[in-house]
């Protein structure tokens, strides 16, 4: 998105600093109150109209696309000197004019506007016959550089306002296609290896009816039933931890879940508020090993311990015996890859003993500004 288009953006947002700075326009009238009864009626009139005409360019200004504010600050200028031959008050509109220029143009532009700004306010102090016109160039002049000043700060505060709202979508678009490659990979994870042992022990069973070895293929078939009952109860359960990713819950259901396998499991969890992004992956990787222990390891002893520093997440899972029957291909390469893209690490031992050791960082730096 262009400077111009989200500046433009950030103007229409914020009518404050369309309406706000118009009270102090009030000082126009000044002289003509002051003098009221010296002056004649044409002149009032004629002081007035020129002060609605410089109101509607104001806010015609402050409400237009950049590129096309040109006319009407032309126009204000025009108003301005013009009006300065019926009152000294256009010091004050000078101001407000100089403030158009330091907002609204850019780097180039704004110093050619505040110079023809400079040129209308010399013009009209001398040409208009105003009484004392080295107070009325003055105060033009000391008005017109401090709103011009004011004017293009507030160009700049505006702009990077808008570049960070603007970078605060693009990383919360960057987080959701995050999230759907996230459920994408966890999905091939739970679903490939099981749709493809379905696939082979069913075309087996096939093989084996067709050559009449009725009992092997009725096992064949037997262990299709059951690969596809244990796929149904882990798609059940990833949809489960897609709904509620808060790690306490995921713990309290994972502890419930190896008691129902008998296990006897020591927790140890010191978590405070984490990240959704550091969450969901360890929520994950502490469902991913629970449920190799469950599946494959003898021993029904686990321990369990997730502790949060101020920098990382230590996650700790180990099985004192046995577990030959761990592989890296049951779900563990998966960790180690969630661990890694968040910057983290995941060290796995298996054989003798399973031990997990993961360590997510809480901030990682392709999420930070």
């Amino acid at each position: 998105m262009s400077l111009n288009k989200l500046l433009d953006k950030y103007i229409k947002t914020k009518s404050f600093w369309n309406w706000g700075p118009l009270l102090f326009t009030g000082f126009y009238l000044l002289p003509t109150i002051f003098n009221f009864s010296q002056l004649s009626t044409l002149n009032i009139t004629v002081t007035l109209l020129f002060y609605i005409a410089f109101i509607v360019l104001y806010i015609f200004a402050v409400n237009k696309k950049l590129g096309n504010v040109t006319p009407l600050f032309s126009g204000m200028v025009l108003v301005c000197v013009s009006a300065s031959f019926f009152t000294p008050g256009t010091s004050t509109l000078f101001g407000f004019t100089a403030y158009i220029a330091g907002f609204s143009f850019t780097k180039f532009a704004k110093w050619i506007a505040i110079g023809c700004v400079f040129l209308c306010v010399l013009l009209s102090a001398y040409l208009a016959d105003v009484n004392n016109p080295e107070y009325f160039l003055a105060g033009s002049l000391i008005l017109s550089i401090a709103l011009f000043s004011f004017g293009a700060a507030a160009r700049k505060e505006h702009i990077h306002k808008m570049r960070e709202h603007e970078s605060a979508q693009q990383l919360e678009q960057l987080a959701a296609i995050a999230e759907r490659e996230r459920i994408a990979r966890d999905l091939h994870d739970i679903l490939g290896h099981s749709l493809s042992s379905i696939a082979l022990k069913s075309e087996l069973a096939s093989k084996l009816n067709h050559a009449e070895r009725y009992a092997q293929a009725n096992t064949e078939i037997d262990q299709v039933a059951e690969l596809a009952r244990q796929l149904l109860s882990d798609v059940r359960n990833a949809v489960s931890d897609l709904k509620q990713l808060n790690i306490h819950s995921q713990l309290n259901a994972l502890h419930q879940r190896l008691l129902e396998h008998g296990f006897d499991v020591i927790f140890k969890v010191d978590v405070d508020k984490l990240p959704a992004s550091v969450e969901g992956v360890a929520n994950l990787i502490i469902k991913e090993a629970v449920t190799n222990l469950m599946r494959h390891c003898v021993s029904k002893q686990c321990e369990i311990d997730v502790e949060q520093t101020s920098e990382q997440l230590n996650i700790l899972i180990t099985n004192p015996d046995a577990c030959d029957k761990i592989a890296m291909g049951n779900g563990l390469n998966g960790i180690k890859e969630r661990a890694e893209q968040l910057g983290g690490s995941a060290h796995i031992q298996i054989g003798q003993s399973f031990k997990l050791n993961v360590s997510l960082p809480l901030y990682p730096n392709h999420l930070k500004m």
